[in-house]
């Protein structure tokens, strides 16, 4: 009899071992597929509305166009995806960014003035207006920046969203909106006097959130196609432009 219960205690002891061990396996398996995220959904001239996702391995932006990737284990390239033919397109991402912000001149600036700024959402934050000293001792107001303190995203992760932006690190914690004045040239004589002051909307933040998010999502789909170029990205419909991709995308159907 002792025996007896030896053994069916020892059965219900291994049960139970066997039970917490599936269950801890299985939290690991959902902890390790999701992972929390700092999400931002902004407007604006530069990215028009978009979702940006920053994450501890990288950033993504999704928007019309399809998304936008970049890795902390592969700084130098950003990857552009096209989720309408499944291809992307790798390029250095100095080259992206320079296209990304070419009607966007660089930010410069003698002072910068904080001040604490809460969104419509509720967020706290800080905005950091720019001023920009002229040759004459004048000042000029160039930009302003809303900023996101204590955000907890990697010092890495920061310095690229920064150059998304067009702005130095720092001076800045991580931006989440901008406006600036870019000085445009409309006729010959303007170009005397530093071009005629245009305040653009670089990006408005509309809402922050963080949130867990599926790892999935914010690594570039492995059912992607390498597009051989940027053309064939966009127009193309498997990576490869050719002339039937051309022909329908230029020709449009007889009615």
């Amino acid at each position: 009899m002792t025996l007896h219960r030896s053994h069916k205690f020892m059965k219900h002891t291994i049960t139970m071992v066997i039970a917490i061990a599936t269950l801890a396996l299985s939290c690991n398996a959902t902890y390790a597929a999701t992972e929390k995220v700092l999400c931002v959904t902004v407007d604006g001239d530069l990215l028009d509305t978009a979702e940006i996702l920053l994450t501890n391995k990288g950033l993504r932006v999704r928007n019309r166009l399809g998304f936008v990737y970049w890795f902390t284990d592969k700084p130098t390239i950003i990857f552009t995806a096209n989720s309408e033919n499944h291809t992307y397109f790798a390029q250095p991402a100095a080259d992206y960014l320079k296209d990304l912000r070419e009607d966007y001149p660089p930010i410069k600036y003698t002072r910068l003035e904080r001040k604490p700024k809460t969104l419509p959402d509720g967020t706290k934050t800080e905005m950091v207006t720019a001023f920009r000293s002229g040759p004459k001792g004048q000042e000029m107001k160039v930009a302003e920046v809303t900023c996101l303190k204590n955000a907890g995203v990697p010092p890495t992760v920061n310095r690229m969203w920064c150059s998304f932006l067009g702005l130095p690190e720092k001076d800045f914690s991580l931006p989440i909106g901008a406006f600036q004045n870019a000085s445009k040239v409309w006729r010959p004589e303007e170009a005397f006097s530093g071009g005629r002051s245009r305040w653009i909307v670089v990006t408005l933040p509309k809402k922050v959130e963080r949130k867990n998010m599926d790892e999935k999502l914010l690594k570039l789909p492995s059912n992607y196609k390498e597009a051989k170029d940027k053309a064939s990205l966009y127009l193309s419909s498997d990576g490869n432009l050719n002339q039937k991709d051309l022909e329908d995308f230029f020709i449009s159907p007889k009615k």
